[in-house]
């Protein structure tokens, strides 16, 4: 990874000013950067800030003359730069300066804390390290650091700048093998950004190799992309209508794909005929990535174009309604629709609008307007229907028997019922239709959202089909442990709060059914509740505002986590999913009295098989984590019928037979 300087100590220090200057001069022209009359000042300040200090710490210690230091470190993907970043033995110091008399300190924190988390995250060589963030600059208000929890950072003043290092060297260094800074420097990095982030980097126009470069899955994503833009090249060649399937499991990166095939595609089109859409049925989802598209602007200093973006990134069952009830073609040539296995059965479609149509076969109706050519990427998760009405693969299957004329690409996991699709088929045995072209590059097999374990989306099947001995054993290859369990709501919420006063966005997360949550202290995420939530602000939002995910008052259901994710989530475990017969077992509550669900769990049904939409939603919520996740337990109470301790130990039991962990055994409260 390139930095524009790159020194020990020892020769920083006996360099002149000049020289410095021009190496950093050098290096923002090789890499394309501009160099202003403001950004030397800024060098200057802070090498007049540095020196005095490094001095110091060597006079008193002499070994220190052999850290490094590497100033404007550059992050690839979104182009960051870190001001400054000491390699003191075994420690990494990131230092953001300010100067003047800024009183922006907790703000220059946070960018320093974001810098940290990329390193932690994603650069090999920092992995497992500990990494410090500190803010420098001549603020009003200042932070110490916090040795029991360096991660949070610190903001100083340049005089306390060497207290800060030394007493975080004599403390924490020297308890792991030393970092040697051009190792570090060329160190691989991995980015697996957040979708939030994917979305406003791909509509800033960055390749997705270096949005999705994670170690085990960048080529399988880099395949279905070219795949999917080969066959929309195809089909304008040949004037022809196609059906794209592309399954994965749960964050693997199907929304990833579907966005950068949008942009992707955006620049092949004629502007004035031809468009392309990314289309979900997931409001909430929908919300945010517009408002994240919005701020991306705005800090870009451009004011967002509200149009444009509402127009590339939109709600499907509005552009359904609007296309179906008139007989032109839309604009859209190209519609890429997120979570496809969520579109409407005829029968809820009847009920909502009057429709007795499934929406896939709207679609296919809508886009077999044009003359020419038309493509529409279905992006399909397994075990993801949750709502009552919600059609499954097969419905598409069935609505292609209905479109003779659609050509239709497929992986083989859509065709013979694998485990990404909890089974489900694309065409029921019985009527699949000759010369579907089936690829393998259209299905992604790596779950990514998970940073820490790639196993997540494995272990949660397992977890919800009662196979504890397989849960248990796909655990033991997440070191640390990225899933724990607690009983203790005042544990969790500290180490929520330590995570996000390290820059993490933390959140309680809760079935949709969880009626009995009000017992705890949180509201129940039901509709009506949530029909008053910003959720875009509380995905978006930090820093006390009252609607932020982080202030730990309000629990998403799966209704609005689903295609989203939050850094370090905890999801509270209600009566409304027990333990029967060693196997999970959804409930609903009647009263005082809970009421087991019944159903098939016949993969065919989807969302209309009440036991399947109960898993799924746990599906959801078990999978919305890319950092770490705890899960609550409560202990219920013995004089309230709907929270029978018994059910709640017998909860906590299981999972501990799933290979969890508790939450105390790591951290101490």
């Amino acid at each position: 990874m390139p930095s524009f300087y790159i020194k020990n100590i020892k020769a920083f220090l006996e360099a002149d000013e000049k020289s410095i200057l021009s190496d950093l001069a050098t290096g923002i022209t090789n890499l394309n950067f501009e160099l202003n009359e403001e950004t030397l000042n800024s060098w200057k300040d802070a090498i007049a800030q540095l020196r005095p200090c490094l001095r110091s710490i060597v006079s008193k210690n002499p070994a220190a003359s052999d850290w490094s230091i590497l100033l404007e470190y550059v992050i690839p993907m979104i182009n960051q730069r870190i001001d400054c970043v000491l390699i003191a033995g075994d420690i990494i110091f990131v230092i953001e300066f300010k100067g003047g008399d800024s009183t922006s300190g907790a703000q220059a924190l946070r960018q320093a804390q974001e810098y940290t988390m990329n390193l932690e995250d994603f650069h090999e060589e920092s992995r497992h390290r500990v990494i410090i963030p500190i803010a420098l600059g001549a603020f009003k208000t200042l932070k110490p650091l916090n040795i029991a929890n360096p991660s949070k950072g610190a903001i100083v003043t340049h005089a306390q700048l060497e207290d800060t290092i030394n007493n975080a060297s004599s403390k924490l260094g020297s308890k792991a093998p030393t970092i040697l800074a051009a190792q570090w420097e060329g160190s691989r990095y991995f980015p697996v950004p957040s979708i939030i982030d994917a979305v406003t980097c791909i509509y800033e126009n960055h390749d997705i190799k270096e949005l999705a470069n994670s170690k085990a899955g960048a080529e399988n994503l880099e395949a279905t992309q070219y795949c999917i833009t080969q066959e929309v090249a195809d089909a304008r060649n040949k004037k022809s209508k196609k059906l794209i399937i592309l399954t994965g499991v749960p964050g693997a990166g199907k929304t990833l794909a579907g966005l950068n095939a949008v942009q992707a595609t955006q620049g092949q089109l004629d502007a004035e005929k031809e468009q392309a859409s990314f289309l979900s049925g997931n409001g909430p989802l929908v919300l945010v990535l517009q408002e994240a598209l919005k701020r991306s602007a705005r800090r870009n200093g451009r004011k967002p174009n509200v149009r444009s973006i509402q127009s590339r990134i939109r709600n499907m069952h509005v552009f359904v309604r609007t296309s179906h009830s008139n007989s032109l073609p839309p604009a859209e040539r190209l519609l890429v629709f997120d979570e496809a296995q969520r579109a409407w059965n005829a029968v809820k479609n009847l009920k909502k609008f009057g429709y007795e149509i499934s929406e896939p076969d709207m679609i296919l109706d809508i886009m077999a307007r044009h003359e020419g050519w038309a493509v529409i990427v279905a992006l399909v998760g397994g075990g993801q229907e949750i709502h009552g009405g919600e059609a499954g693969l097969a419905a598409w299957g069935d609505a292609v028997l209905r479109h003779p004329d659609w050509e239709v690409i497929t992986s083989p996991e859509a065709l013979y019922g694998g485990p990404s699709v909890a089974g489900s088929r694309l065409f029921r045995p019985e009527k699949k239709p000759d010369g579907i072209k089936e690829n393998p590059a259209l299905h992604l097999s790596i779950s990514k959202r998970s940073i820490e374990s790639e196993s997540t989306a494995a272990w949660v099947n397992a977890v919800l089909s009662g196979e504890n001995s397989l849960a248990k054993k796909l655990t033991e290859n997440s070191r640390p442990p990225a899933i724990f369990v607690s009983r203790n709501l005042r544990n969790i919420k500290k180490w929520l709060n330590s995570k996000s006063d390290a820059g993490r966005r933390v959140g309680f997360v809760a079935s949709s059914e969880a009626d009995r949550l009000r017992a705890e202290g949180i509201e129940t995420p039901a509709f009506d509740f949530i029909r008053g939530v910003d959720v875009p602000r509380w995905f978006l939002e930090k820093d006390g505002d009252h609607r932020s995910s982080n202030q730990l008052e309000i629990a998403l259901s799966e209704f609005e986590m689903q295609g989203l994710e939050i850094d370090v989530s905890c999801l509270i475990w209600d009566n409304d999913m027990v333990i029967l017969n060693g196997k999970p077992q959804g409930r609903r509550l009647k009263g005082n009295d809970w009421v087991n669900v019944s159903g098939s769990a016949d993969p065919q049904a989807a969302a209309e098989d009440n036991y399947t939409r109960k898993l799924n939603k746990y599906r959801v919520l078990l999978t919305r984590f890319r950092h770490a996740m705890v899960i609550y337990v409560p202990n219920g109470s013995v004089d309230d019928p709907t929270r029978n301790p018994r059910d709640f130990n017998e909860i906590y039991n299981y999972l501990k037979s799933c290979g969890l962990k508790d939450l105390e055994e790591f951290h101490k409260f």
